[in-house]
């Protein structure tokens, strides 16, 4: 028989310090490089455009790894959800939560 071992409580806050940080980077969005490539900020037309192509390449970057981050979060904590409830369950609870068989099937 398998036997897991989870620590809940790390996994809760895994995915609770994710959250956090998720939100801060969705915080900080291409609007940063964007401002710094004003012609007036950078102070160089080149670098001024250059900053703009990065600004736009970095937005869908960012987008995409701010929806990961928070996916991965979502997950992280559904586990720990999970696996608490099934450490406090019975063995028929577990069964079932994991899709076997229900007691109402073997009384």
């Amino acid at each position: 028989m398998t036997q897991l071992d989870l620590d809940t409580t790390t996994l809760a806050t895994a995915a609770s310090e994710l959250r956090d940080a998720t939100s801060s980077l969705a915080e900080v969005s291409g609007g940063l490089l964007a401002t710094a490539a004003t012609p007036g900020a950078s102070g160089d037309a080149g670098l001024s455009a250059a900053l703009q192509g990065l600004a736009a390449a970095w937005r869908t970057s960012h987008e995409a790894v701010v929806d990961e981050l928070g996916s991965l979060g979502a997950g992280l904590s559904r586990a720990a959800e999970v696996f608490e409830g099934a450490e406090h369950g019975t063995v028929q609870d577990l069964a079932a939560l994991l899709g076997g068989f229900r007691s109402a099937d073997h009384a």
